[in-house]
């Protein structure tokens, strides 16, 4: 799989391509991906996943980061990643110019696959429409996909976001169609964990990335390939430390290696409890064995 990250010098071969901002890569979107899948097996075209990427936007979170989005296309026969910099620059690009430019002469589209309700372009001025009405004048099918709904609940990465700051994972797993996840490298922390014999391993997530709230949740981490039960604590640690910051520890079931610097990724199953403030480190131990209980329940 070739990932353009940020690239605007590319010119593809012949391709089928699914155009979106790709956030999270829901139900909704595979419903996109499976027809770029679908147009490489019968006509031999490469797939691309094109997703217009606000990463650079501060104010605005993500389910996945484009690191994340890299991981679950890698299972879905994907060819092809262009994160295309959502900026002041290419934000005036017109609809029109987007068609000709970019997705006809550097993408070299023969098959185009979207949502009905994308927009694009200057002041979001493109849409279906537009993509139908020069379809046959550039070469390429059209095709637009409808909506996938979860009951009358539209499968969205909206809906979903609100899943997650709700603390509703298993919901949002749902719509998802895998765990969310968090994936980062394990950082040194303060080390309490080993003081009651729970020990955790600790990341820092992506900035703009949306994080469910403060709180203990069931998990799976996988470290190296393999995967190992676990509970995460996302929260300020209120017990062992007083700066403020949140942090997201996991405790690893049955695990005692030096996995420092690392690259893991933290699967959330569904939420146990709040996070609260302990008057000691044993009863924290023994709040943690509790955890540990209603995880494997």
């Amino acid at each position: 799989m070739h990932v353009y990250n940020e690239e605007l010098d590319f010119k593809l071969e012949k391709s089928a391509v699914t155009l979106g901002k790709f956030d999270g890569i829901h139900l909704g979107h595979k419903k996109l991906i499976n027809e770029i899948v679908e147009a490489k097996e019968k006509k031999g075209l490469s797939t691309v996943l094109f997703s217009f990427d606000t990463s650079g936007i501060k104010k605005i979170q993500s389910i996945t980061t484009k690191e994340e989005r890299e991981l679950i296309c890698n299972d879905l026969n994907i060819d092809n990643i262009i994160f295309f910099p959502v900026n002041p620059d290419t934000m005036s690009i017109e609809p029109e110019e987007f068609i000709e430019k970019i997705l006809v002469k550097k993408i070299n589209a023969k098959v185009v696959v979207t949502g009905k309700d994308f927009r694009f372009g200057k002041n979001r001025r493109g849409d279906v429409d537009m993509l139908l009405r020069f379809s046959k004048k550039c070469g390429y099918e059209l095709k637009v996909v409808d909506n996938v709904m979860d009951g009358d609940n539209r499968v969205s990465s909206s809906n979903i976001k609100q899943l997650i700051n709700e603390a509703n994972i298993t919901k949002a797993n749902e719509m998802l169609g895998y765990s969310y996840f968090v994936y980062g490298i394990v950082e040194r922390g303060k080390q309490i964990g080993r003081t009651i014999d729970r020990r955790t391993v600790n990341i820092i997530p992506n900035a703009n990335k949306i994080i469910p709230p403060n709180g203990v949740y069931k998990t799976t981490i996988s470290i190296a390939g393999k995967q190992y039960k676990s509970i995460t604590n996302i929260g300020k640690c209120p017990t062992v430390r007083n700066d403020g910051g949140i942090t997201i520890e996991t405790h690893i079931f049955d695990f005692d290696e030096e996995i420092y610097d690392s690259k893991v990724k933290i699967s959330f199953e569904r939420f146990i409890r709040k996070e609260r403030k302990f008057d000691s480190l044993e009863e924290l131990r023994k709040q943690i064995n509790l955890d540990i209980l209603e995880a494997n329940s």
